[in-house]
């Protein structure tokens, strides 16, 4: 996900990465999604109104009700189906990352926006979640620096208390998410371990 030769420090490992919580991100997603359904499924029922009010109209004044009603449902589709893939699209640019000593946010899609803060630069952090959020583990945790403008925002992301915890954990010098690596002991044969056992 991240360019990691690049873009970290000497000594940087990362601790953990994730994206945003799928369904807590496209909440505007699956409106839009739902809309394009009932477009579908009730076009026939609209173009039928539409040509009844222009058999009424046509008394009083001509009006392409027919046409127009069309183009207008075509060009809703397409900008809904435009919106939906944009909305994917940017979900699929957005990465946290935290490692052993700064917290990372990297958005977009074309223009892409790397934010982070240094652990001994948080003052505090809060986390906010609706009941959605909470239902299907997700919610926005928000960082404080110590300056004004040296904030970021964590959204959508999955287990907040846990990345919270895991935050904490770091920033108070915690190996967190590291393997340790076991010394591996070289076997002895079974003389050896006899002799050993027995031996005084």
């Amino acid at each position: 996900m991240f360019n990691r030769k690049n873009d970290s420090n000497p000594g940087e490992r990362v601790v953990f990465e994730t994206r945003p919580r799928f369904l807590a991100n496209m909440k505007s997603t699956i409106l839009k999604l739902i809309i394009l359904i009932g477009i579908f499924y009730y076009f026939r029922t609209i173009i039928a109104a539409a040509i009844t009010l222009q058999e009424y109209m046509v008394q009083m004044v001509w009006l392409p009700l027919i046409q127009g009603t069309f183009y207008l449902l075509l060009i809703i589709i397409i900008f809904l189906i435009l919106s939906i893939i944009f909305d994917i699209l940017s979900w699929r640019g957005k990465n946290y990352q935290l490692t052993n000593q700064r917290v990372v946010v990297q958005k977009g899609i074309l223009r892409r926006k790397r934010s982070s803060i240094q652990y001994p630069k948080i003052q505090d952090i809060d986390i906010s979640q609706g009941i959605i959020d909470r239902i299907i583990s997700a919610g926005d945790i928000e960082i404080y620096g110590g300056h004004e403008y040296t904030n970021i925002v964590l959204e959508n992301i999955p287990n907040p208390r846990e990345v919270e915890d895991m935050i904490d954990r770091v920033m108070l010098g915690e190996e967190v998410g590291f393997k340790t690596q076991r010394r591996k002991t070289p076997k002895r044969s079974i003389i050896e371990e006899y002799d050993k056992k027995f031996k005084r």
